[in-house]
């Protein structure tokens, strides 16, 4: 069984409507980068890969749409919308605004197995990278992040962070390919961890942004 089979059986098995399996299912793939800015995707063989009809994959690519996360064609073509440089500013100065939020509010409620979590995290990450292994890369990146935003209780911060990596995702993807050439960057993951430990609210809120803001600056200088 593959993991997206165990994951929206998983999702079947708590009632709820394979719809919405298959919806968060997209989500999570595009958040973490799986599909490529201009894509091409058929509902045909999202339906099959993902065990279901077409029908609930349609309905979950029409959420995608309305999210601006999917395009839809006049022809039905669908696609993983393309990103210029006023759309990947507006994402990344979204995330500077929220994501250092979201993670002092998480630090009250973070504990050793968080840490512990987001450390293994960023050391596969980091082997990713150098290995060129783009899938573990954004797969570990993500989990770092979120496994941080997550632990805040808020039902409005964490669903606007979400919604802004599922746009983000694929653009990442596609600078990929140059991020193995730039492993002197900056270790903002490692001050966020110490902050942490230290429950530095200040400094945790200072490597989030920092983290955003360098991501930021080498995205532009490739786009």
């Amino acid at each position: 069984m593959s993991e997206t089979e165990s994951l929206v059986g998983e999702t079947v098995d708590r009632a709820e409507p394979l719809h919405e399996a298959i919806y968060q299912e997209l989500r999570a793939r595009l958040s973490r980068g799986a599909f490529a800015p201009g894509e091409s995707l058929s509902l045909r063989s999202l339906a099959t890969e993902l065990g279901g009809s077409v029908t609930p994959v349609r309905d979950a690519v029409w959420r995608l749409t309305a999210e601006h996360a999917l395009s839809m064609g006049a022809t039905r073509r669908i696609t993983v919308p393309e990103m210029d440089r006023t759309g990947i500013v507006e994402l990344m100065r979204a995330r500077a605004l929220l994501e250092p939020e979201a993670a002092a509010r998480a630090l009250p409620y973070i504990t050793i197995d968080h840490q512990r979590a987001m450390a293994e995290a960023n050391d596969a990450m980091n082997a990713a990278l150098r290995q060129g292994d783009i899938v573990g890369y954004m797969a570990s990146n993500h989990a770092f992040h979120f496994g941080l935003y997550r632990a805040c209780p808020s039902t409005v911060i964490i669903p606007m962070i979400e919604s802004i990596w599922v746009r983000f995702g694929p653009f990442m993807r596609l600078m990929f390919p140059d991020a193995v050439n730039d492993l002197d960057l900056s270790d903002r993951h490692g001050d966020a961890l110490k902050a942490l430990e230290t429950g530095d609210e200040a400094g945790l809120r200072a490597s989030i942004a920092a983290d955003v803001h360098d991501g930021l600056d080498w995205m532009i200088k490739r786009i």
